[in-house]
């Protein structure tokens, strides 16, 4: 998903740190690339504060601007000066249990919804047609949502490989009479679901299909020993949405600094 990107290795590999940039104006960037919502550094063995921030002064010696996210794993006090650094909700929901056991704990008002898209006749359906759900996000979205065309072949190729690889999961959710109301696309690894791209339409928000797509993907994974990973969010609609299937906040961190000269530095406030 990277236009470019280099890396900080500790050791041999111990752990690692990608690190996605660009350039502009001659000047070589840190930014966060599209679709990938956490970077920051990877280990297999925990990497304690001084470490991290290590890694991040290091890259500072490297690039004189930066809007990157680290990942949730990557917990550090907080800094100086040195760099602005910012908590982003990430809402995931444990489905290692039977259905019933994991929808006995919804919120009382996400039970109401349940109640409420009972009333419509709705259909459940999977798909691997990961083209049409990408361009149904497109037309939705695209007035919201500000991405470019390479943006959206770049993820088009990475969902072509992990479709070949059986790590994509794709469900929609239709009236009866087969209109589409709502659909989600979803990469699947050994231990978590893991939300990349959803869509409603008009029509999907009226009948409470969002929360139909989500209930029934549940019921489908559960007692599978996976969690979903909601991706998000800090918007409050969608936030609210999140906190009605889980209260379990996986925070990450972003982190922004701006050592350009004067003038520049000020187009990047």
């Amino acid at each position: 998903m990277a236009t470019n990107w280099d890396g900080i290795i500790l050791n041999d590999y111990e752990a690692a740190m990608p690190l996605p940039w660009r350039i502009k104006f001659g000047i070589k960037y840190l930014y966060q690339p599209a679709f990938i919502q956490q970077c920051g550094i990877y280990s297999k063995k925990e990497v304690d504060s001084n470490t991290i921030k290590e890694f991040i002064q290091l890259a500072m010696l490297h690039f004189k601007f930066a809007e990157i996210a680290l990942n949730y794993s990557n917990k550090f006090e907080k800094a100086n000066e040195i760099f602005i650094q910012r908590e982003h909700n990430n809402f995931i929901l444990p489905i290692d249990d039977t259905f019933k056991n994991i929808a006995a704990k919804y919120k009382n008002s996400l039970k109401e919804e349940i109640k409420r898209f009972s009333r419509f006749e709705l259909k459940y359906s999977t798909s691997e047609n990961y083209q049409e759900i990408i361009q149904l996000f497109r037309k939705l979205y695209k007035e919201r949502v500000h991405l470019t065309d390479l943006d959206y072949n770049n993820f088009e190729c990475l969902c072509t490989i992990l479709s070949k690889e059986k790590r994509l999961v794709i469900r929609h959710v239709y009236t009866s009479d087969d209109e589409f109301l709502a659909g989600v696309l979803i990469i699947k690894d050994d231990n978590r679901l893991i939300n990349l791209m959803q869509c409603i339409t008009p029509q999907g928000k009226i009948k409470s299909a969002n929360y139909f797509l989500f209930n029934s993907l549940i019921e489908e994974f559960s007692n599978q020993g996976l969690l979903i990973d909601f991706e998000g969010s800090d918007i409050s609609g969608i936030e609210k949405f999140f906190r009605k299937f889980t209260e379990l906040n996986q925070t990450y961190t972003f982190i922004k600094w701006n050592n350009l000269p004067f003038p520049i530095n000020l187009f990047k406030r």
